[in-house]
C-alpha cells in the first residue's frame, strides 16, 4: 500500500541533516509519529516537504511502518527507512491533478491510502519523475523487477563511480555536481558528457583549456578514441581535469581503470573495478575471484606498475603509508545510482592485499569470495578519498613519464581509462578541513 507523511518545518531541517548515504549503502532511519486509524501494516511512502510554507511538494519516497513501543492515546510511532530524495522535488498540486477525481479526497490527509488511490498516486509520480521508478521497483512498488544490466550500463555505473572518486579525492566540491543524464537506451555515451554541473561547463576558462590540451596529448591522437569526453573544474588555485576514454565497444572492454594524477605532489594512484554480484536470494554482495578469467593477467600487471614505482622511490620523497599505485575496488549494485553525488557502495582493496586474501582464498577451510563478511579490513569510499587527498597514499617520484605509460598500457589493454589530473598548489589539512567547513561538507555523505 501507499501513504503519505507531510513533514514539519523542523522535520524536514532533520531530514535534510540525517538522510545522507553511508558508504555501506545505508541510510539512517526516521522515527516519527501518525494517527494511528490512519497505519496498519508497511507502505511505500511519499514525504511532502513545504507544507507549512504553502508550497508542498514530493521531496522523499521511503518505506515507512508501525514502530513497536509506546506512542500516545491517538498516535502510534511510525519508522521510515530506505529513503529516496528525487531529483526534482514534484509540486503536490501537478500530483493531484493526475489522480482521478474520484482519489483525491483521500490526498488530503496523512497516512495509508485505499489500494486505488495509491496506484493512481505512483502512477503520477512515475510519470513526473522517472527517476524514482528504480526505487520503486526496490520498494516493491515498481511494474517490474528491474533488468540485469547490460555490458554498456555496467561500464557507465564503473565511469560514473571513477569520475565521482575522482573529486572526491581531489577534495573539490562535491556540490558544484547537479544531475547526470541517464540512459534511455543501451547508448555509448561516457558519464562526463552526461554530466551536468553547477556553474555549467568549464570551456572558456583559459587554464583548463590549457591543461586540456597538455594532459589530452598523454592520451594520444584524438581519432583512436571512440568514445571520450571531458570536464573541468576550478577551485581556488587548483584546477580538476577528468578525461573519459576508451576505444573498445562495450562488450569488448574488460573494465574500468582509474587513473589520478596530482602534479604538485608528484603522486599517481591507479583503481581497478571489479563487480561483486549477489545471488538470488542471497543477503551478501560477492565478488568470486575463480570466475574471472581476466584476474591473472591484471594482476601480472598491476605487480610490474607496483614494482616499477618502488623502483623509483627516493629518500627525499614525501611520507606515504603506501608508495603502491595499484588499488582494486570492488563495488556493489545491480542499478545506476540515479543522483550525481553519492559513490557506489564498495569495497578498496591494495593489490598486495588483495594478493594476500586471494591466496588465502585458495586454501582449503577458506571462503573463496571477497565480501564484507570475509574482509576484515577495508578501505570505504570516505576512506580511500581521504587518505588520497591528504597525500598519505600514492607514488612518490614516479614523474609525468610514468603517469604517461600506464595510461598507454591501459588503453592498450582494453581497459576504460577515467584520467583526472590536479594541477596547482595543494593546500594543507587545516586548509582542506576549513574549506569543508565553509561549504559544509560532510565527508560520511
Amino acid at each position: 500500500m501507499v501513504a503519505i507523511i507531510r513533514a514539519a518545518l523542523k522535520e524536514e531541517e532533520h531530514l535534510r541533516t540525517l538522510w545522507r548515504q553511508r558508504d555501506d549503502g545505508s541510510m539512517p532511519h526516521w522515527v516519527t509519529t501518525q494517527y494511528q486509524e490512519h497505519w496498519k501494516g508497511s507502505h511505500v511512502t511519499l514525504i511532502i516537504t513545504g507544507a507549512e510554507r504553502g508550497a508542498p511538494q514530493v521531496t522523499y519516497v521511503a518505506q515507512a511502518g508501525k514502530l513497536r513501543g509506546p506512542g500516545d492515546d491517538l498516535k502510534r510511532r511510525i519508522e521510515v527507512v530506505k529513503p529516496y530524495r528525487l531529483l526534482s522535488p514534484v509540486p503536490w498540486a501537478e500530483l493531484e491533478a493526475l489522480v482521478p477525481q474520484l482519489s483525491r479526497q483521500y490526498l488530503l490527509r496523512d497516512g495509508a491510502l485505499p489500494s486505488g488511490a495509491g496506484k493512481h498516486l505512483l502512477k503520477a509520480l512515475s510519470k513526473r519523475a522517472s527517476d524514482v521508478i528504480p526505487h520503486l521497483q526496490t520498494l516493491g512498488a515498481g511494474d517490474r523487477h528491474s533488468p540485469a544490466l547490460t555490458p554498456a550500463a555496467r561500464l557507465l555505473m564503473d565511469e560514473r563511480d571513477a569520475t565521482l572518486t575522482s573529486v572526491r579525492m581531489a577534495d573539490f566540491d562535491v556540490d558544484e555536481l547537479v544531475s547526470w543524464d541517464q540512459p534511455h537506451e543501451d547508448d555509448d555515451v561516457p558519464f562526463i558528457t552526461r554530466l551536468q554541473t553547477r556553474n555549467g561547463p568549464s570551456h572558456e576558462d583559459d587554464l583548463i583549456a590549457h591543461d586540456v590540451q597538455r594532459f589530452r596529448d598523454w592520451l594520444g591522437p584524438q581519432d583512436w578514441l571512440n568514445r571520450a569526453g571531458w570536464a573541468g573544474f576550478s577551485q581556488g588555485e587548483q584546477r580538476l581535469f577528468i578525461y573519459n576514454a576508451n576505444r573498445k565497444a562495450a562488450e569488448k572492454t574488460l573494465g574500468v581503470d582509474l587513473i589520478y594524477y596530482h602534479e604538485s605532489r608528484d603522486c599517481f594512484v591507479m583503481v581497478q573495478y571489479k563487480r561483486m554480484s549477489k545471488g538470488s536470494g542471497a543477503s551478501e554482495w560477492r565478488y568470486y575471484p575463480n570466475n574471472d578469467s581476466n584476474l591473472t593477467e591484471q594482476l601480472e600487471r598491476m605487480r610490474a606498475i607496483d614494482d616499477e614505482c618502488d623502483k623509483s622511490k627516493r629518500t627525499i620523497d614525501d611520507y606515504r603509508l603506501s608508495a603502491r599505485p595499484s588499488w582494486i575496488k570492488l563495488c556493489q549494485g545491480d542499478s545506476l545510482l540515479p543522483d550525481a553525488k553519492s559513490l557506489t557502495p564498495g569495497i578498496y582493496l591494495a593489490r598486495e592485499h588483495f594478493d594476500q586474501l586471494h591466496r588465502r582464498f585458495q586454501t582449503a577451510g577458506n571462503p573463496r569470495s571477497f565480501s564484507r563478511k570475509t574482509v576484515d579490513r577495508y578501505l570505504d569510499n570516505t576512506e580511500f578519498t581521504d587518505l588520497v587527498a591528504g597525500g598519505w597514499i600514492g607514488t612518490t617520484g614516479l614523474g609525468s613519464k610514468g603517469v604517461q605509460r600506464q595510461l598507454e598500457l591501459s588503453l592498450s589493454g582494453s581497459r576504460e581509462v577515467i584520467f583526472a589530473a590536479v594541477t596547482g598548489g595543494s593546500p594543507s589539512k587545516r586548509e582542506r578541513m576549513q574549506r569543508r567547513r565553509e561549504r559544509g561538507t560532510d565527508r560520511r555523505s
